[in-house]
């Protein structure tokens, strides 16, 4: 019997209960969308006492449906990768994320079950879709602590003002403050002076370089003007003409006729690479190197900021060095990110993640520069089969305003760092970044620590918004406050 809070509740919200029952086919299509809690005859009284209950606490989120399967079906679950009979009681199936980043129609398969084994309580059973749904539900119908954590958290993400155009610029915050102020709400924030202690500050000379790492052999990055990952028509490639898109991809293309352009690489030895810096009429950039897989040795001169240890957990640890006159163009990054400036400045250009319409997010096919190094002589030489998901085909230095008119609601935010200095860049936040080099030493050299997003979101995807990585549900049970 429904509680009258319950009752209350759900007339007062206008929420579907997401009773009745369910079909496979129905299952399949739910699960692209939330989890299913599907109650599968034969079951006992005790199972079918709680059907009721579940469907009136879980009618308030949207990420679960309650139901129970028709009478006539019966189904099978998945174990060890085998099919087996299900045996009736109550099933989950988890949400399956729909395949963003697969453009062709992959087989649709069943969905996976996984079979309630707990207690028959009612307690037991939402604690169980709490941990495995993302759910912050009580068993009397309304949200725990870390519950009303999350609502708070989603309804108080920063969104730049018309008058609020340039990143707040602070000394090393406490870990309670950066979580609270900056990393929940999804605010870049600059750090001024937070590589003070570090050795490398001082330590990462040219010389230190040709010392160390002279003989090592580096991947490098190569274009003729500086611009890394711009957009261009497709049209002005050599193999235009008889490159084929198979019409299955084509067809979901917003932008077929665009490119994004990557680089060409190269394997070089450090020092002839630190020497191209100087003499060479073209660009040569050490970009996205992993500091751990390729140069460990220079670990040792760094730390992990204090704001996030033991906060966020990181995925990946890159050097970037050029001769300082590199343009990266607008981009988002599905990490957040510690970006900290050790020779040189960075302008970093900046918009937010909840417009995504504005900067027209879609897959844009690629192509790859090609490179004579006897010649210095770079060509449009190849088309790929693969599509980039993270690029703007918007110029935000010439905006074409026909093709891309939403362009004019955008509000670009600016964060420019010197050295010494850190930028807290937030996951899926759009940032275009113009190099300046150091004037004595003729060069630009920054590392970034890339962690797991603490929000995150679909892509490519314009509408989807940020939600909780419930990789860091713990942070909401129990917050560094």
């Amino acid at each position: 019997m429904a509680t009258p809070f319950l009752l209350l509740l759900l007339i007062a919200c206008s929420i579907p209960t997401h009773g009745g029952t369910f079909n496979m086919a129905e299952v399949q299509k739910l699960v692209t969308e939330k989890c299913v809690l599907l109650f599968v005859p034969p079951y006992d009284n005790n199972t079918a006492a709680l059907l009721e209950p579940l469907q009136l606490i879980f009618a308030i989120t949207n990420k679960v449906a309650v139901g129970k399967l028709d009478d006539n079906i019966s189904i099978s679950w998945h174990i060890n990768h085998e099919v087996v009979p299900f045996g009736g009681g109550i099933a989950l199936y988890s949400h399956v994320a729909r395949d963003r980043t697969c453009l062709t129609s992959p087989e649709r398969s069943l969905p996976i079950a996984d079979r309630y084994s707990g207690s028959l309580h009612t307690a037991s059973v939402v604690e169980y879709v709490n941990n495995n749904c993302g759910t912050f539900l009580t068993a009397s119908g309304g949200l725990t602590v870390a519950g009303l954590l999350e609502q708070h958290i989603l309804h108080d993400l920063f969104w730049p003002s018309g008058e609020q155009r340039e990143c707040e610029r602070i000394k090393m915050p406490s870990k309670e403050q950066f979580f609270s102020e900056y990393l929940i709400r999804s605010k870049p924030v600059i750090i001024e002076d937070g590589l003070l202690e570090w050795p490398a500050l001082q330590k990462w000379t040219q010389d230190f370089f040709y010392k160390e790492f002279g003989d090592q052999f580096v991947h490098i990055k190569l274009t003729p003007d500086g611009t890394f990952e711009g957009v261009e028509s497709a049209s002005l490639w050599e193999d235009y003409g008889s490159f084929v898109i198979p019409d299955v991809v084509k067809r979901q293309l917003e932008f077929p006729d665009l490119v994004v352009v990557r680089p060409a690489t190269q394997e070089l030895k450090f020092a002839d690479f630190l020497n191209s810096l100087s003499s060479q009429n073209y660009s040569a950039y050490l970009e996205y190197s992993s500091i751990p897989e390729y140069l460990p040795q220079l670990e040792q001169d760094l730390s992990e900021l204090p704001i996030v240890t033991d906060l966020l957990t990181r995925r990946h640890l890159n050097i970037w060095l050029s001769d300082g006159n590199t343009l990266g163009k607008l981009h988002f990054d599905p990490y957040d990110n510690l970006l900290c400036q050790i020779r040189g400045k960075k302008e970093v250009t900046m918009f937010d993640p909840h417009h995504n319409n504005n900067l027209y997010e879609a897959h844009i096919p690629e192509a790859i520069l090609g490179f004579n190094p006897s010649t210095n002589w770079f060509r449009r030489q190849r088309l790929l089969e693969s599509t980039s998901m993270v690029m703007s085909p918007v110029d935000i230095k010439k905006p074409d305003l026909d093709r891309f008119p939403l362009y004019l609601q955008t509000k670009p935010y600016q964060c420019n760092i010197a050295e010494g200095d850190v930028l807290y860049m937030p996951a899926f936040w759009w940032h275009e970044v113009q190099s300046r080099p150091n004037p004595a030493e003729k060069r630009n050299l920054a590392v970034n620590f890339w962690y797991e997003p603490f929000l995150t979101k679909e892509f490519p995807c314009p509408n989807c918004k940020l939600h909780l990585n419930m990789f860091y549900r713990h942070l909401l049970e129990h917050p560094p406050v």
